[in-house]
């Protein structure tokens, strides 16, 4: 007994260091199960990543400017000499300068024949007088050519309904007449009149008459066979085809129209082919009785006499409604012409239709032609060739007579100017010219820009590890004592200019299969440029469209758009394809769907034909 303390005590001290056990490894299992849970966590994110919904920026079609350009960099040099040359061909006219002549910057040394481009411009002047008169005159004419239009829209509608009309008037027709024709196809073959005692069908009775023969004369019993299956299919499809028809309304959907008429044509093939197979069996049964000797009873004549009268009914009937069926042809594309004009003659919502498609592409093609010509003018003082900047003519290369390129040294002149000397690859090489514009800046300068003019290209290239490049020279329009020889100069040389254009972001130009595209967005007219509309469900149009130049941003649009237009400019979140769920319609100019049959058939009623 005096044991127990210790016992007790022992046991106490268990407890307490189980106690410690358990809290310890409480804190540790709890630490862990916290690891393993952030880490399934982790894994998950990375295998299930989330998706933004996909979203379409919004952009609008504006007229500006864009200005394509070459970059290059390259070192300030100071020359001694340039080789001038022209920026037109043809036979040098004057020759006004001569070796040793001091000239100052843009003073004429040259002159090249300018007729024909003096020509072009006159001819490109009265083309466009004459564009500007029809433009007056369609100007004028356009109320009249969109009233026309839209009656024109009208007639084609009211035709269409008319021959819906007509239509269900034939199936009428079809259905009063073939009853008794099916009937008749019927009792051809399993009717008693060839039975003395009514006791077997007709079929049965030529074939049992003439099978003795069989050997003597043509096998009766394959025309039996084919008569009978033939009316075997045709049943079943004229009772099916008069069933629907029962059902039709003058208020019947248009579509529900055509698919009877459809059936009823397939239908009514299928019981003429079923009659002639019948005349053709009582043919083969008046033959053979005529190769045996035999006389037939009259009742014979008699079913292949309504037979062939069925016959001629049947393809009567046949004939109606395949006529029916190309006049609805031919109304449904009367009608989407008449739309397509329409569309034409209008622009938008513009229900006076004072400012039509047409107009704006002749407006559109106004404008190309004036920028022509003053690109005409603009180059026509190319046939004047100026000193660069001024100096002494060191040589003359080049007289009066001869015929000189873009490539032929007139002169060569003299002077310490300050030059950029760059080198292009062959595909830029061949976008620049002598004359284009550059805007010039400075590594060591950041502060300081200026602008130049190519002065020449080299006309061969140096080929460096099968690398071809051509180097360029650009003179400074002014001179500024803060560039040295050496400096890093960057070039930026303006290789073409659409001035009034309409342009979009190059990222709204999408290119499959060759062909450009622009996605024009429906509804969006009183979003702003930049705001987003959710991807799915938006109601965009992928219209094909013709590009111009392009700059780093920007891209001219030739032709497929109209100003003020809004369009998808690029897109956020998700991949944001038109397959995303956006609602596309494929579209070009005139586009739209088209109403088939504007009116009737689509209401409630319970006026029936026949049936």
């Amino acid at each position: 007994m005096a044991s127990a303390p210790l016992e007790l005590g022992s046991i106490s001290a268990s407890i307490r260091a189980l106690g410690r056990w358990t809290r310890t490894h409480m804190i540790r299992t709890a630490i862990a199960v916290l690891v393993i849970a952030a880490l399934a966590w982790w894994g998950w994110g990375a295998l299930h990543p989330s998706v933004a919904e996909a979203e379409y920026v919004l952009g609008t079609v504006a007229k500006g400017t864009v200005v394509a350009t070459v970059s290059a960099s390259g070192q300030v040099a100071s020359v001694d000499s340039v080789n001038i040359t022209p920026k037109a061909s043809g036979e040098l006219t004057w020759v006004g300068v001569q070796e040793g002549d001091t000239v100052r910057a843009g003073q004429a040394i040259a002159s090249i024949d300018d007729a024909d481009a003096k020509k072009q411009i006159a001819d490109a002047e009265q083309s466009l007088a004459q564009a500007k008169l029809a433009y007056e005159k369609d100007q004028a004419q356009a109320p009249l050519d969109y009233q026309g239009a839209q009656q024109s829209v009208s007639n084609a509608q009211s035709s269409l309904a008319s021959t819906y009309t007509d239509t269900l008037n034939a199936l009428a027709s079809a259905y009063l007449s073939l009853p008794a024709v099916v009937s008749d196809a019927h009792d051809a073959l399993y009717g008693y009149s060839l039975s003395p005692k009514k006791t077997q069908w007709n079929v049965d009775t030529l074939k049992a008459y003439f099978i003795p023969f069989a050997a003597d004369s043509r096998d009766i019993g394959s025309f039996a066979e084919k008569a009978e299956q033939e009316y075997a299919a045709a049943k079943p499809k004229y009772d099916a085809s008069l069933a629907a028809y029962k059902q039709l309304t003058y208020y019947s959907a248009t579509s529900s129209i055509e698919q009877n008429l459809d059936a009823s044509i397939d239908m009514a093939t299928a019981v003429a082919q079923s009659l002639s197979s019948t005349v053709n069996f009582i043919d083969e049964a008046e033959q053979d009785a005529d190769t045996e000797g035999v006389t037939l009873d009259s009742a014979v004549a008699t079913l292949r006499t309504t037979a062939q009268g069925d016959l001629t009914t049947a393809n009567s009937v046949l004939g109606s409604l395949e006529k029916e069926r190309s006049a609805i042809t031919a109304a449904k594309q009367a009608l989407a012409s008449a739309q397509n004009s329409f569309a034409i003659a209008q622009i938008g919502n513009n229900a006076s239709g004072t400012n039509p498609i047409s107009l704006q592409s002749e407006a559109y093609s106004i404008a190309g032609q004036e920028q022509d010509l003053a690109t005409l003018k603009d180059d026509l003082a190319d046939y004047t060739v100026t000193a660069p900047f001024a100096g002494t003519i060191a040589s003359l290369d080049s007289h009066a007579g001869d015929t000189v390129s873009t490539g032929t040294t007139i002169a060569t002149l003299i002077s310490r100017q300050q030059v950029a000397q760059l080198s292009l690859n062959e595909v830029d090489a061949a976008k620049v010219k002598a004359g284009d514009k550059a805007t010039l800046t400075f590594d060591a300068l950041p502060d300081t820009t200026m602008t130049g003019t190519v002065a020449s290209i080299d006309p061969v290239g140096t080929v460096t590890q099968g690398v071809v490049s051509y180097d360029i020279t650009i003179t400074f329009d002014t001179q500024n004592d803060a560039v040295k020889p050496g400096m890093t100069v960057n070039a930026d040389i303006e290789t073409a200019v659409a001035q009034d254009a309409l342009i979009v972001p190059s990222a709204a130009v999408t290119t499959a299969g060759g062909t450009s595209y622009v996605m024009v967005v429906n509804g969006a007219d009183g979003a702003a440029d930049g705001s987003t509309i959710p991807a799915a469900g938006a109601q965009i149009e992928r219209v094909p469209v013709t590009t111009g130049i392009s700059d780093a941003t920007e891209v001219a649009i030739t032709d497929g758009l109209t100003d003020g237009q809004r369009i998808v400019a690029g897109t956020r979140g998700a991949s944001a394809s038109p397959s995303s769920g956006a609602a596309v319609r494929a579209g070009g100019a005139g586009g739209g769907a088209n109403r088939a049959f504007g009116g009737g058939f689509g209401g409630a009623g319970t006026i029936r034909i026949g049936g």
